[in-house]
């Protein structure tokens, strides 16, 4: 076999290469580099752009699958030159053909990091809601402050997150952001009253599709086949609200032990029912589209409930405590199992069927990465 397959395979499973992280018998408490991690959508396929004398491929070839080049998406130490170099005259041809929406210049600013990408972006949709995510996104959060230091959250990056909770008022998102920052600053109260604004908030959404139909469109007009595009646009998606839940939900659990150890039974238990419902949010059919995001979700709850006390029966759970955590280990045995088992590594292996690839892909980005997994699992011989 291919000594490249085995890393192809993760890549091909999504944020499958990260589920590994959070398959500990014990559930991590802590979250692992979450905003690099992949995310498991591909999106549509379109036309290639013509003019590009230089691009690795052509529009005769633009409905197979170059499979060295492929398999060389999981090693790109080796092979990286057979993929196209994004420059900035692609980036205006891109715009020129496809036009500057504001998920046209996100994609092109997350693949070229140019900020004036972004700039233009906030000049000509200065209310719309993914390029205030990203706006976020682009201004990473600090680290939180050594003992004895006071955190200063970043006056711009606290902007956009206001901004953001104006453009789209019912997604939990900027609110789970804010708290993340409001904790950092060790203003508890106030990032308590942001994650309760969130828990309040129904409709999750990244604008993943978005992303990651725009992505795709700029990989194709540079000659990649929908197959690689799709592939290589998925291994590059990242959510860095992830990281910024999970640190939520570890000062949450801090406030839990202060208030257990003070005394102050009524505060204790309501951090770890935030904390619990804060893991819940990702259990909802958008924040659970990627194996990492329902782990994720996962191991909040996990810590809420590992928390509690001895014989414990809260009125938020519904359920006996150690019920609920045997359903936790049961589907994370059952994505650990699915992941080992689903076939990706006969699928690449065996180089000769792209229409099945073309399915999974298209699966994962729109039933979700474990139902892309499942199905995939059943079509193998």
């Amino acid at each position: 076999m291919n000594p490249r397959i085995p890393l192809l395979a993760a890549l091909l499973a999504g944020a499958a290469v990260a589920v590994y992280f959070f398959l500990s018998p014990s559930m991590p408490p802590a979250t692992r580099n979450a905003d690099s991690q992949p995310a498991a959508q591909s999106a549509r396929g379109a036309e290639e752009n013509s003019d590009r004398g230089n691009s690795p491929g052509s529009a005769d070839e633009k409905s197979g699958v170059k499979w060295e080049r492929f398999n060389a998406l999981a090693n790109p130490g080796e092979g990286g030159d057979m993929f196209p170099k994004i420059s900035p005259e692609d980036i205006t041809r891109f715009l020129a053909k496809h036009g500057e929406t504001p998920a046209n210049l996100i994609a092109a600013f997350e693949k070229t990091q140019d900020r004036a990408l972004l700039e233009r972006a906030l000049k000509l949709f200065p209310n719309n809601p993914l390029v205030l995510m990203i706006a976020v996104n682009s201004i990473p959060a600090s680290a939180a402050p050594k003992p004895g230091e006071t955190y200063q959250p970043d006056a711009l990056r606290t902007a956009f997150i206001e901004r953001f909770k104006a453009a789209d008022p019912n997604n939990p998102l900027p609110w789970i952001y804010s708290a993340q920052e409001l904790f950092k600053a060790k203003q508890t109260g106030e990032a308590i009253t942001e994650v309760r604004a969130a828990l309040e908030r129904p409709a999750f959404y990244t604008y993943a599709t978005e992303r990651m139909a725009s992505a795709q469109q700029l990989y194709e007009d540079l000659g990649l086949s929908q197959a690689e595009a799709g592939m290589i646009t998925m291994a590059g998606l990242t959510f860095p609200h992830l990281t910024a839940a999970q640190q939520a939900s570890r000062s949450l659990m801090e406030w839990q032990k202060s208030a257990s150890d003070s005394g102050d039974a009524a505060s204790a238990d309501d951090a770890l029912r935030l904390t619990y419902s804060l893991g819940r949010t990702f259990a909802t059919p958008e924040a659970s589209r990627t194996l990492i995001g329902q782990l994720v979700g996962i191991s909040m709850e996990y810590r809420a409930l590992k928390a509690l006390p001895a014989d414990a029966q809260p009125e938020w759970l519904g359920v006996p405590p150690a019920q609920r955590m045997a359903e936790m280990e049961a589907q994370k045995e059952s994505v650990s199992a699915l992941v080992k088992t689903a076939g990706i590594e006969w699928l690449i292996g065996s180089q000769e069927d792209e229409n099945l690839l073309a399915e999974y892909l298209r699966r994962n980005r729109d039933d979700g990465e474990f139902s892309a997994l499942t199905w995939l699992k059943a079509q193998r011989k």
